[in-house]
């Protein structure tokens, strides 16, 4: 450590890059060498086995240029991915073009690690370190992922014994509001995000920014109304606003005091489902301490995405692999930490 900043070394390096390596211990050697192999592995180009069979395995039926649908086959690239002509604009594009692996400079086997990664609550900072990447490397792959995610719940209904309750989680500190007297307001204020939580008996469940305090009718109306199908039974404690959902929904309602469920255990607790998805959400959130809150509808996408079917993570990273190549979205190096840098401009210190 120098000071208060961490010292980063380049992600290829190693601490023996400038000593004699006949001066260097066994042990120091073999460290090195296995540093050096993991490094060139992961930037070895786009050209691992495998990767051409899982992009020529989707086709194009339009130009993603133009969007013109009179395209012809043009052969394969050097890494054997197929590749097309557009007659009406005269481009010449893959199946990657327009996706987020447009341009990609480090095998999608990779991308699948973080993947893997990401479901296991690890931080970026952590995913950076641990693999050998820049520290800007992993923060640029989740704003992709965040948009391939972007929708994933719109069509989540829950049914049957339906459970609710919100979870709060604090604004960062720059942003929280303040007395006079430099104090916070205390209870449910303002400088907390209000997130609803919903999961039913069939296992399915689903998160939603619910906007800043303590909820309205409105927006717990906005919430929640799509996700829960009409005629349910709804478990819920006692906040006023539910009431919406079960007179509009036509739900049967149990209500439940919070604090009077809070004894028994959880097995007894009417709640306990609802109130274990809160406790991860809060544990997941607080592994990405400090991430920015103006993007939590993304995170809120990837824990829709970690606790809900498939169950197993290299399923879960299959069904994003293949939602990145049926809902084409790209998105630069340069463009993402152009705006962000934009962005930070913007709001200051």
């Amino acid at each position: 450590m120098h000071g208060d900043k961490e010292r980063w070394l380049a992600p290829s390096a190693t601490p023996w890059d400038d000593a004699d390596e006949d001066s260097l211990g066994p042990a120091e050697t073999l460290v090195m060498a296995c540093h050096r192999d993991i490094y060139r592995y992961r930037h070895a180009g786009t050209s691992l086995e495998g990767e051409a069979e899982f992009f020529n395995a989707y086709a194009r039926e339009s130009c993603p240029i133009c969007g013109s649908r009179a395209i012809e086959g043009n052969g394969k690239d050097a890494n054997g991915i197929r590749r097309w002509r557009c007659r009406a604009c005269g481009r010449s594009f893959n199946v990657a073009t327009g996706t987020i692996f447009e341009s990609h400079r480090i095998p999608v086997a990779d991308w699948t690690e973080f993947l893997l990664e990401t479901f296991s609550y690890e931080s970026l900072k952590g995913m950076a370190r641990s693999n050998r990447r820049s520290r800007t490397t992993p923060p640029y792959w989740l704003a992709k992922l965040f948009a391939v995610l972007s929708g994933v719940q719109d069509d989540v209904v829950l049914s049957g014994n339906v459970q609710i309750d919100e979870k709060h989680y604090p604004l960062s500190d720059a942003d929280q509001q303040r007395k006079a007297d430099g104090s916070k307001p205390r209870g449910l204020s303002k400088n907390q995000i209000c997130i609803a939580v919903g999961c039913d008996d069939g296992g399915r469940s689903f998160f939603s920014r619910l906007g800043l305090g303590k909820p309205s009718e409105a927006r717990t109306r906005a919430a929640y109304a799509g996700h829960i199908r009409e005629g349910s039974h709804l478990v819920h404690d006692m906040e006023r606003s539910h009431r919406v959902l079960v007179e509009e929904l036509s739900l049967t309602s149990e209500a439940h005091n919070s604090k009077l469920i809070k004894t028994p255990p959880d097995k007894e607790n009417p709640l306990a489902d609802v109130n274990e998805l809160c406790f991860l959400l809060e544990l997941f959130l607080n592994s990405h301490s400090g991430f920015d809150r103006s993007r939590l509808d993304g995170y809120l996408d990837l824990f829709y995405v970690m606790m809900n079917d498939p169950e197993e993570k290299m399923e879960k990273a299959a069904f994003v692999l293949d939602r990145a190549m049926r809902f084409p979205y790209t998105l630069r190096y340069r463009d993402y930490y152009r705006k962000k840098a934009s962005s930070t401009r913007k709001r200051g210190p």
